[in-house]
Formats: structure tokens, sequence, C-alpha cells
């Protein structure tokens, strides 16, 4: 559902534009369901002294993730796990990428015949605009008027956009407690923060001129982090010299915070991974391996992160005529009683090449056709 981000000129509501649906023939094609969840949350203990701050980073993600990883055989399940152990809270300080090894902060030393980065930390160049992310309890949610109208259906089953100058902001019921998620995207605060601290500047000081719902969130809301949306350089490559470690995930092709397939693309990587390695064990194979996960990967997760680029883009257009066109379009299309993001029958084409390319894709058959093509004749 789409509105805009100043409130309507009849009164302090927001100006409701118009609704965009998936349709159905691209969910039976995509073959699953749409699962919304908490990714990251920050929560007080002792909250009125504000003792200590809490960050429920990909919470519910991180829990299927590590479920999964580690679920032990059981009567109904013959297929075991293979061994797999987690440690929690550990920074990697050094990595030697000819020795295959890694050391860890509390000086404890690992070996392997490869390793994988996922996440690693940046300085890029800034773009002007952060994300601001917090929760709003639904039992808070629930005792304001306007509030309580997000848990309306359809609302209640919809991402609630609303676009403005320079900023927009998405709205959305989430995870098991049902709270209510918001991103906003602001040009007010020029923070390098993290998702794990809170932001330095509350969320009311930075949600600008808005409607009464934008409003109202911000007045009820959590802990807020704050993460700036940032231009990333790219790696020449994704593999090092020696071969024998790679990058994935955000290590490798860092996504807009609060973007939409940040999180499926990274899961791609590790299925595409798992997927490539699961047909041998010969670790002479390693770097071609990792050669093969780059030059498949690769042009997808460009083709989506730019595609998510577009997205905020279009979401955050400045006060001028471009904006004004994109709004009459969506308003027209509306009032004839199609999807507000149709477009004209030359455009649509192009629309309907870009979900096929996002959600048309298997990264498990992906793997198969390159060990089918190439992989298995090498064995």
């Amino acid at each position: 559902m789409f509105y805009k981000y100043d409130s309507n000129e009849e009164g302090p509501d927001p100006d409701y534009i118009g609704l965009s649906l998936w349709h159905p023939e691209l969910l039976n094609d995509a073959r699953g369901d749409f699962l919304q969840m908490r990714v990251r949350s920050l929560d007080f203990v002792n909250r009125d002294k504000r003792s200590r701050l809490i960050c429920h980073q990909h919470r519910d993600l991180l829990r299927i993730l590590y479920n999964a990883a580690v679920k032990e055989k059981n009567t109904q399940d013959n297929a075991s796990s293979g061994v797999v152990t987690v440690h929690f809270d550990a920074e990697v300080t050094k990595i030697d990428c000819d020795a295959c090894s890694v050391t860890m902060r509390s000086g404890e030393a690992h070996r392997a015949d490869a390793i994988i980065g996922a996440d690693v930390v940046r300085d890029d160049v800034p773009t002007g605009l952060s994300v601001y992310s917090t929760v709003i309890p639904k039992a808070v949610a629930m005792e304001h008027e306007e509030l309580a109208k997000l848990y309306e259906y359809p609302r209640s089953k919809m991402v609630n956009v609303f676009m403005g100058h320079n900023r927009a902001a998405k709205v959305s019921i989430a995870g098991k407690d049902e709270d209510v998620l918001v991103g906003l995207y602001t040009p007010d605060s020029s923070e390098g923060g993290t998702w794990t601290e809170e932001a330095a500047r509350d969320i009311q000081e930075v949600v600008g001129s808005s409607n009464n719902l934008l409003e109202g969130l911000a007045a009820h809301a959590g802990p807020s982090s704050c993460v700036q949306i940032q231009d990333h350089s790219e790696l020449d490559s994704w593999v090092s010299k020696s071969g024998k470690v790679a990058v994935i995930g955000e290590a490798a092709h860092p996504f807009p915070p609060a973007s939409t397939h940040a999180c499926s693309v990274a899961i791609e990587d590790g299925a595409f991974i798992g997927k490539i390695f699961s047909h041998t064990r010969n670790s002479d194979r390693i770097e071609e391996f990792l050669h093969a996960f780059e030059k498949h990967r690769r042009p997808r997760c460009a083709y989506i992160l730019q595609a998510e680029k577009k997205n905020i883009g279009f979401f955050t257009l400045p006060g001028g005529e471009k904006q004004a066109a994109r709004d009459a379009s969506m308003r027209a299309n509306q009032a004839a009683g199609v999807d507000v993001m149709e477009a004209p029958e030359a455009d649509m084409q192009h629309i309907w090449d870009d979900f096929a390319k996002v959600f048309g894709y298997e990264p498990a058959d992906d793997a198969d056709e390159w060990w089918v093509s190439w992989g298995r004749f090498r064995d």
C-alpha cells in the first residue's frame, strides 16, 4: 500500500495513493510463501533506567538457520547433519589466506581447507541517506487509535510504503509477536552507526514533516538503530589469490540497509556453496569451486543490487516533475482499478523480465548446472 509521506491537504491522515499486489502467477512460479519476520530489533532491559541494551540481530532468521544447521538425527529423519560448531560473539582478528587459518580475539586459532567470510566492516562513500530501524510492540500500538489501524485487514498483511521528498518509510507487521516494524529513510542524520548500537539521535528528531501515523510511530518507538546507505567499491575478486578464502553475502556484495532482497541473496550464496561442495570431498578442487561460485553468483547479485538502489531512488524522489509524474501515474492506475505499479505495455515486459530474474531462480539448480556442464568431468 502506497502513501505520500506528508499528510494530505484535508487533514493529518496519510495521503493514500494506491495498492500494489503480487500477481498470483508470480506467487505460483516462485513455489514458495512469504514470511514476515523480525530481522533486527533493539530492546532495553530495565528500560526506565536504560541500563542495558540488547540487540536481537537477525533474531528470527538466525534461529531458523541455527536449528537447521545443528538439527539432531531423530527417528523421523534418517539424514544426519554434518559436524557443525557455532561460536557466538566470536570476532576474527586475523586471516592468513595462504595458511588458510583464522585467529580469534581470544587468541584461539583455527585451520581449515577453505575459509568463507560472510561479514565485514567497510568505510565507503555515504549517499546522504540513512536508515532508522525500530520496533513498536503490539501491546503499545494497540493502545493508540491510529497505530491500531495497522492491524486491520488488508493493511495488516501489507507493507505500507510512504514516499516523500528525499525520504521514505516502510511499515509492516512481522514476527510471531506481531510487532510493528519501521524502516525510515532520512537525510537528517549523518551518523555512521551500526545495527547493534542505539542511534545517537531519537527517531522523532529525524522523521521530518510527515503524517499522524508516522509521527505516532516515532513517538512510541522503542530504541532505534541508524545505518548509513553507502556506495561500496567492488572487490576485484571474491576469491583470494591462494584460492582458499572466499567472501559471500555482505562481505562480497553489501546491500543497502533494509533492502528487500539482502537476506535472500545471502542465503542463495550459502545454498550455492553448499550444493557445489556436496558433489565431492576432493580438497584439490576447492579453488575451482570457489571461482565457479563467483562466476555464477556475481552477475545476479549485481543485478539485484542495482534494482534495490533503483527502488530506493523511486521511493525518495525529490519534489519536482519526476515525483509529480510518478504520483500521477500511480493515482491514475488506482482510479482505473489496476495495480499502481502497472506500466505501459512496452515497459511491462521489462518489469516481468525483472520479476523472472529475481524470483525464477534456484541456487541449487544453478550449482548443479555448473556441475553437470563442467565440474563432473574433472572429478
